[in-house]
C-alpha cells in the first residue's frame, strides 16, 4: 500500500511537471512565431491607418466646417430686417451649429485609436527576442484596442447617446424657440441622419483582423498554426500496483 501511494506521488508530480511545460510552451512563442504575429499585427495596423485617418479626420473637419457656417448663418439672420422677423432659420442653424460643435468634441474626447495605433507602434525595438516579444504583446494590445473602439463606435451606448443630443436639439427648436412640435421633430430627424452616416461610414477593419488573428496565427489568409503535438495520458490501475503511461 505504501508502495501504490510513492508511485501515485511520482504519477501527480510528473502530471504537473508535464502541465508546466505546457503552459510554458503556450505562454512563450518561439522567435520565428513572434516574427510572424508582430508582421502580421504590424501589416494590419499600418493598412487600416490611412482608411482610420479619412474618417477621424473626415468627420472632424465636416462637423467643424457644419459648426461654423451655421453660426455665421444664425448670426446674420438673426435681426433680419423685415416687418416681422422670421428667426426660424436663424433657430435651425444656431441649433445645428451647437450640435456639430458637440460631435467635434465627441470625437477629439474619444479619439478613433486604429487612426494612431500604427504610428505608436514603430517606434518600438525589435532588435532582440525580447524586444520582439515585448513589442509582440503590445502589438496584441494595440489590435484589441483598435477593435473595442470600433465596435464602440457602432455599439448602443453611442446610439443612445446620439439619439439623446439629437432629442435634446429638437426640444430646444419646439420648447425655447416656441414652434410646432412639427420643427422639433424634423430637427431630431435630421441630425439622427447625420448620427447615422457618421456610425455606419466608420471602418471595421481591425475588428475584423482582430477575428482573422485569434482564430489561427500566422496565416494571413484565415490559415492555422500548425498543431501542437498531442500529449495523451493514461492511468491504469490493478490490484497491487498502477500503471502510467505519457504519449507525445
Amino acid at each position: 500500500m505504501s508502495r501504490s501511494k510513492s508511485f501515485a506521488s511520482i504519477v501527480l508530480v510528473i502530471l504537473l511537471a508535464n502541465l508546466s511545460v505546457a503552459y510554458a510552451q503556450e505562454a512563450s512563442p518561439s522567435d520565428e512565431q513572434v516574427k510572424a504575429r508582430l508582421a502580421f499585427i504590424t501589416g494590419a495596423l499600418s493598412a487600416g491607418q490611412p482608411g482610420a485617418k479619412r474618417w477621424w479626420y473626415g468627420w472632424i473637419a465636416g462637423y467643424s466646417a457644419g459648426a461654423v457656417m451655421m453660426g455665421v448663418l444664425a448670426a446674420t439672420n438673426w435681426n433680419e430686417p423685415v416687418p416681422e422677423p422670421d428667426r426660424s432659420f436663424a433657430q435651425d442653424m444656431l441649433v445645428g451649429s451647437a450640435t456639430f460643435a458637440l460631435g467635434v468634441a465627441g470625437l477629439l474626447i474619444d479619439p478613433f485609436v486604429p487612426a494612431t495605433a500604427g504610428r505608436k507602434l514603430q517606434p518600438l525595438p525589435e532588435g532582440t527576442p525580447m524586444e520582439r516579444l515585448a513589442k509582440m504583446r503590445r502589438a496584441e494590445e494595440l489590435l484589441r484596442q483598435c477593435a473595442r473602439r470600433e465596435k464602440d463606435g457602432r455599439g448602443l451606448k453611442t446610439h443612445l447617446m446620439n439619439a439623446g443630443v439629437n432629442a435634446a436639439a429638437g426640444v430646444v427648436t419646439a420648447a425655447a424657440f416656441k414652434r410646432p412640435w412639427t420643427d422639433g421633430l424634423i430637427t431630431f430627424a435630421t441630425g439622427e441622419a447625420v448620427s447615422l452616416a457618421n456610425i455606419f461610414t466608420q471602418p471595421m477593419r481591425a475588428t475584423r483582423d482582430l477575428k482573422r488573428y485569434e482564430a489561427g496565427y500566422p496565416g494571413n489568409d484565415g490559415a492555422s498554426t500548425p498543431a501542437q503535438p498531442e500529449r495523451k495520458w493514461s492511468l491504469g490501475v490493478w490490484p497491487g500496483g498502477l500503471s502510467f503511461r505519457l504519449q507525445f
